[in-house]
């Protein structure tokens, strides 16, 4: 059987063509922002209650500002049922949630009124379309019919273009616009590119990964969002484990445990995302740690020669969403049920 055959029958719901078309989320973006809410006030500080595939936008988006000339706004990503972190009336809330049902996203979002009441919604329906404009907020509608985690182009373009627009001039808005467009043509080239079945990037490295624990090393400051993001993808998609670490944290203690259990050790794929922005002495510490642990495991480094961080970022993102994808046939499993998490609802609910 050839890889458009195994496609054909696991892909039972499409996502190979949802990600084909994701660059098209850019421009859908662009127009659901141009008749978006903004926060009125000047402040830059910003929380962000979502989890899972929503909540991702979130970490991106503060990855990009860290590395761009937004680095003086302040994002916290609040995944929990409690708000984890002080908010007050001056804190502009976004309430992040595709699905628009998200538990823990409503019952922090309920929290989260009572300190401030800057507040806007993202979603595509369900209870958070019909709570947050009963109660005089205002929400932002993005298209239905995704899985969350196909739908990051929605989540974390609205936002970031929500976001900027409260703080902006014209002419940044402008060129911000101009970017966003280029960045589509860009990921259109690289879609036509990962959905070559003959030969591709994604799908050499899903081949190397194939049965084995997946280990995801960047530094803090610049691509952690990415591994994180990357993890899920491969825990979601492929249904495989996988974990992300972040330097230098990780030389303090992780790289000293490949020794047991000795039998795993072989089946262990380290991948490092590198970036230009990474600190000089972090990069060092990719270098030194990549040197150290290809001795024992299968290590590979990825980066992105891309001037823009933006453009870094995603061109790294969308590589490995694919990577996650192609894993999922290989595993000859449906890249978009996700069963466990349902059984896991219905006990939660019981």
């Amino acid at each position: 059987m050839n890889l458009a055959e195994k496609i054909e029958l696991v892909d039972s719901f499409k996502m190979f063509e949802h990600l084909k078309a994701f660059p098209n989320q850019i421009l859908k973006s662009l127009e659901i922002s141009e008749k978006a809410p903004i926060f009125r006030n000047n402040n830059k500080k910003f929380c962000i209650l979502g989890i899972g595939g929503s909540a991702i936008a979130g970490d991106l988006l503060q990855s990009y500002f860290r590395n761009s000339n937004y680095d003086n706004v302040e994002i916290f990503v609040n995944r929990n049922y409690i708000l984890t972190k002080n908010i007050d009336n001056q804190t502009n809330v976004i309430v992040s949630s595709y699905s628009g049902d998200t538990e823990e996203t409503i019952e922090a979002y309920n929290i989260a009124k009572r300190y401030t009441k800057n507040i806007i919604g993202i979603t595509s329906g369900g209870k958070l379309a019909e709570i947050l404009p009963n109660e005089g907020y205002e929400i932002i509608l993005i298209p239905g019919g995704l899985q969350p985690r196909e739908a990051l182009g929605y989540s974390f373009f609205t936002l970031m273009l929500v976001l900027t627009k409260s703080f902006e001039n014209d002419f940044e808005k402008k060129q911000l616009k101009t970017k966003l467009i280029n960045l589509f043509h860009f990921l259109k080239k690289k879609a036509e590119e990962y959905s070559n079945l003959e030969a591709n990037q994604a799908l050499e490295l899903a081949n190397d990964i194939q049965n084995k624990l997946v280990l995801i090393y960047s530094c803090e400051e610049t691509l952690s969002s990415v591994a994180t993001r990357f993890k899920a993808q491969l825990q979601e998609n492929a249904k495989q484990l996988a974990f992300a670490s972040v330097l230098p944290e990780m030389n303090h203690n992780e790289i000293n445990s490949f020794i047991n259990p000795k039998d795993l050790i072989p089946r262990i794929v380290a991948i490092f995302l590198k970036d230009v922005n990474d600190y000089p002495k972090n990069q060092k510490r990719i270098e030194a740690t990549f040197s150290i642990l290809s001795e024992n495991v299968f290590t590979k480094i990825l980066k992105s020669e891309e001037k823009d961080f933006l453009f870094r970022m995603f061109d790294l993102l969308y590589l490995l969403d694919w990577v996650s994808f192609y894993s999922a046939i290989l595993n000859g499993i449906d890249p978009t049920p996700i069963p466990i998490i349902k059984k896991l609802k219905t006990f939660i609910q019981s």
